[in-house]
């Protein structure tokens, strides 16, 4: 998969330099939709067990939206965050422009460290040159090294349809039983959130 990563590193890459730090360069066309996945993602956090101070996790960090929404909703004594991204710009911009101590960046897919939770929103939605069953495979894959690294709870959120299927936009779908059966089978109590605000998509939450 590294060819693929690649195609998705170079995609992001221009669309940052395109679009600076705004929803677009992540494929994410409403700040108030962008806003609304970022806070089911807190709500959970803070269900699951959030306290005084706790680690955080962002897969697909862009360029630092969901931190900027933690230090909306939460004092920044009250946790500390790695952000991780295989789109080398976005992870410079955040470098030189988020400068809390307890917040760090690195290019890359995966943690590299435990924290207590892992989220990804909209991290596995864009699959160019991927058949449905190796976008699966790819996904599954993910979740599983993902959750390895992670403490408390892992939360993402996908696209979701009654067939799997890759757009022609190169927006993938996926039913939303084959990911709650998967979760609940391989990893712990899955829990997912339907928004009317937000009609084809579910953020799952998967819990130790």
């Amino acid at each position: 998969m590294r060819d693929f990563e690649k195609r998705v590193s170079r995609e992001f890459n221009s669309r940052f330099l395109k679009y600076g730090a705004q929803p677009k360069s992540s494929l994410w066309f409403s700040k108030e939709r962008q806003i609304l996945r970022f806070d089911l993602i807190i709500s959970f956090m803070k269900k699951n067990g959030a306290d005084k101070h706790f680690t955080v996790s962002d897969i697909g960090c862009g360029y630092g939206g969901f931190l900027e929404r933690l230090m909306v909703n939460l004092k920044h004594q009250e946790f500390s965050y790695c952000g991780f991204d295989i789109a080398k710009n976005p992870i410079e911009y955040c470098n030189k422009n988020f400068v809390q101590k307890d917040a760090k960046f690195y290019c890359r897919s995966l943690p590299i460290q435990m924290a207590d939770y892992s989220v990804m929103s909209g991290t596995f939605n864009y699959a160019p040159d991927l058949s449905v069953n190796d976008w699966k495979n790819y996904l599954f894959e993910k979740l599983t090294s993902i959750w390895n690294f992670t403490q408390r709870s892992m939360i993402f959120n996908l696209m979701i349809s009654n067939e799997a299927k890759i757009t022609s936009q190169d927006i993938s779908y996926i039913e939303k039983e084959t990911v709650f059966n998967f979760c609940q089978k391989y990893f712990g109590h899955t829990q997912h959130y339907y928004s009317p605000k937000l009609p084809k998509e579910i953020t799952f939450c998967v819990s130790r």
